[in-house]
């Protein structure tokens, strides 16, 4: 009998584009953008298992649409309720919004309509119209900027974890830790992406630095069966640890997620200090480039 293979990803594209057909019926959009696709696979096989390949999939998009009103929470929570064969994590902005800031010189939204995959646009069109391009000259300032400001937030809230700790309040500790992960997503996702994020979810904003690196990910679940419950108790804590009487933390947990923050604090300095200090290099380019050219053309 003749096996019949089956493609890596087929059914993986037919879902997606169902999935797409489905958002754009619901919410209408003017168009949407694929700025990022990461697909990690898991071989298994052996004598006592059958083998078999997993996929997992992460889709990172845009939508464009009509109104200036925001819409994404509703568009991920319909995207986390509706796609079981992946994640797929969804910027949402309105048309003028989003002109304003490519007219504002915008890296973020620049480097999607020029570069990122056109996979819906509501006048039919296959490809968008390239706008001007990033001038990348004060980049790393602004970068810096941000990195320097989030990150003495997050430091500040892990000394106020530590103290917490030490005073036996570990649901107060870990709310803590929590606001300094927050901080580090957002100082990781402005230096790298230049967007500015107001998720204040963690999964969410975990989800989007995957983007640009699996490594803050990695850091939280690194494989050990207890890294899912730990991480569950730092996004409860945000509302629980303010708002319900009942809500209890172990010492081992609060000392145990301490270390990971600890640690993710370290990763946020490093990834960030490398990324301003490509965008160093990448102004100094531009820049000896353009007076090349000026002196070329007189």
């Amino acid at each position: 009998m003749k096996t019949q293979l089956q493609v890596p990803g087929q059914s993986q594209k037919e879902h997606f584009s169902a999935f797409t057909k489905d958002l754009v019926e619901k919410f209408k959009p003017l168009h949407i953008y694929c700025f990022g696709k990461t697909v990690e696979l898991t071989n298994k096989e052996g004598c006592f298992i059958n083998n078999a390949i997993q996929e997992n999939h992460q889709y990172f998009l845009l939508m464009v649409t009509e109104n200036v009103t925001r819409i994404e929470h509703e568009v991920q929570d319909y995207a986390n309720n509706h796609y079981p064969f992946g994640t797929v994590t969804i910027l949402a902005h309105g048309k003028e919004t989003i002109a304003e800031a490519i007219k504002a010189n915008n890296k973020f939204f620049i480097t999607i309509y020029n570069t990122a995959r056109l996979i819906y646009s509501y006048d039919g069109m296959i490809q968008s119209a390239p706008v001007e391009s990033f001038i990348p000259t004060q980049a790393a300032v602004k970068a810096k900027k941000h990195f320097h400001h989030r990150i003495l937030l997050a430091s500040g809230f892990l000394e106020s974890a530590k103290e917490c700790q030490r005073k036996q309040l570990y649901q107060l500790s870990v709310f803590m830790l929590h606001q300094a992960v927050e901080q580090c997503c957002i100082a990781l996702i402005r230096v790298h992406l230049a967007y500015r994020s107001d998720i204040h979810n963690l999964y969410r904003q975990l989800r989007l630095c995957n983007s640009f690196s699996p490594a803050p990910s990695r850091l939280f679940f690194c494989g050990r069966e207890d890294d899912k419950r730990l991480f569950d108790i730092m996004v409860k804590s945000y509302s629980a640890a303010r708002y319900k009487d009942d809500f209890d933390v172990e010492q081992s947990d609060a000392e145990q997620l301490y270390i990971q923050v600890s640690l993710f604090l370290d990763l946020t300095d490093m990834m960030c200090g490398k990324k301003i200090d490509d965008l160093s290099n990448e102004a100094e380019l531009y820049q000896q480039l353009k007076e090349e050219g000026e002196v070329c053309h007189a």
